[in-house]
């Protein structure tokens, strides 16, 4: 005889009060004006003082956490903009020898590995996940009238008003697409980059490199005058990555036209198309055709706007699909300018390694860097071997530095393996320094315990014999 199967008793679910969600709704509404206050851009602020504080914490607490290093093992280092930001620290001299322990010790494995990338730098997650939680705290205080008037009224930069527009209902999507075409339709301010871009915590420190790379476009064109091979040869023998250089050197060449040509030779409108960064970067350069630049960029958004609003009032498509063609990245010609001069360099390089003069040369130059080996194109077998060659080299000089941080080593000298701390980047991701070698200006300063050789104690005399 079968036993009847009993049921188990239900237990009744607590259920929320009418208190609760007043609680509730005020919490978000606190947390929302919180977030609003203190200027453009709300999700922008939260992200750079995420990131901000957990390099701060990095560099006096987390460095040491095996937890931290195996994600910065994972990502083979920080970003170039996170690594700037670290260099820039008073901790350069005994920090960032660990970070590039960290960089080579995930790095070099991966050259093995096929289909084998880097993760995300871990900083620049911690940022993004400052911005989910800050739209997340935003979005649902959407139907607060003061939240809503405070966006409407740009206290959130252009691309996180299109994310909150994506997510919000048809209602207020349409009125936070109408405000912003209403704001594109206006003359410009003078905060006008900052609210179609976004902030960028490393657009202030990237103007030193912008004046180095205006030195190295002339001398380009002299070279290519010659001879295409005078201009590689040139770029080899430089002591940086010469995919990183030639990168660097388009795109801050693009951006120079585009700020500064005027007439029949200006970029026609679907050249002048740029991402949040080179916005940025075009703004600190400076021109007379910038204003003209930026307008195209206003147009570009103002036209994004109307559709994804058409489509949202007509229902002509998916809500989905709509969202989509709003948050789809817009195409950037300088970044199609960057990848266009890598990707000849990168040609460029291995047809100069069938010549065996100048393989021999190549492997006496600085060669390429890890992150163009594990993120470029496929190069031919003796870039990497001279790559791993001189990353063999690296390790063994941080290392050494890493092993005369110790008290017990006090006594011996310090040479020229402390300038690794600032040398590393050029191997280990160039764009560090926009692709351009180490400054001479950059140098370390010693540990504090650590001697530099005329404090050393006099050598005993030797006893004559």
């Amino acid at each position: 005889m079968t036993r009847p199967r009993l049921s188990k008793p239900t237990l009744p679910w607590p259920t929320r009060s009418k208190a609760d969600h007043e609680q509730a709704r005020e919490r978000t509404l606190r947390d929302a004006t919180r977030l609003l206050t203190g200027g453009l851009c709300a999700v922008c602020r939260e992200r750079d003082e995420s990131e901000r504080r957990w390099l701060g914490y990095f560099v006096t607490e987390s460095h040491t956490d095996e937890g931290v290093r195996a994600r910065l093992i994972a990502a083979a280092g920080f970003c170039p903009a996170h690594t700037r930001h670290l260099l820039a620290d008073a901790s350069l001299p005994w920090l960032m020898p660990q970070v590039h322990d960290a960089a080579l010790t995930g790095g070099r494995p991966m050259l093995e590995q096929e289909h084998t990338r880097p993760a995300p730098c871990p900083a620049c997650v911690t940022g993004q996940a400052a911005e989910q939680r800050a739209l997340a705290t935003l979005l649902p205080a959407l139907d607060q009238p003061s939240v809503l008037r405070a966006v409407l009224e740009e206290a959130v930069c252009l691309p996180h008003t299109a994310a909150l527009a994506a997510q919000a209902n048809a209602a207020q999507a349409v009125q936070m697409t109408t405000a912003a075409r209403a704001h594109l339709d206006a003359p410009a301010r003078d905060h006008e980059v900052l609210w179609l871009a976004g902030s960028d915590p490393d657009a202030p420190h990237r103007p030193a490199w912008h004046t180095a790379l205006d030195t190295l476009l002339p001398r380009e064109t002299e070279h290519q005058q010659h001879s295409v091979l005078d201009r590689w040869d040139a770029d080899a023998a430089t002591d940086c990555c010469p995919l990183c250089l030639a990168e660097h050197r388009a795109t801050h060449r693009f951006l120079t036209w585009a700020a500064t040509a005027t007439g029949r030779g200006q970029p026609a409108r679907e050249e002048t198309g740029l991402c949040p960064p080179h916005l940025h970067d075009l703004a600190t350069i400076g021109g007379p055709n910038t204003t003209a630049v930026v307008q195209d960029n206003r147009d570009t958004w103002n036209r994004r706007l109307t559709r994804h609003q058409q489509l949202i009032i007509a229902r002509r498509t998916d809500r989905r699909d709509a969202n989509a063609y709003l948050l789809a990245a817009p195409r950037c010609s300088a970044c199609d300018a960057r990848q266009v001069a890598g990707n000849r360099q990168a040609a460029l390089l291995d047809a100069a390694l069938l010549d065996p003069v100048r393989t021999r040369t190549l492997e006496h130059t600085h060669g390429i860097c890890l992150h163009h080996a594990l993120t470029g194109p496929t190069l031919a077998p003796r870039a990497y071997d001279i790559l791993t060659a001189r990353l063999a080299l690296l390790r063994w000089e941080v290392d050494e530095v890493l092993r005369k941080q110790d008290w017990h080593t006090r006594y011996e000298p310090c040479g020229d393996e402390t300038t690794v701390t600032v040398r590393a980047p050029t191997l280990l991701d160039g764009r560090v320094y926009a692709g351009l070698p180490v400054s001479p200006a950059a140098s370390p300063v010693p540990h504090a315990h650590q001697r530099s050789e005329a404090d050393q104690p006099p050598a005993r005399p030797t006893p004559a014999r």
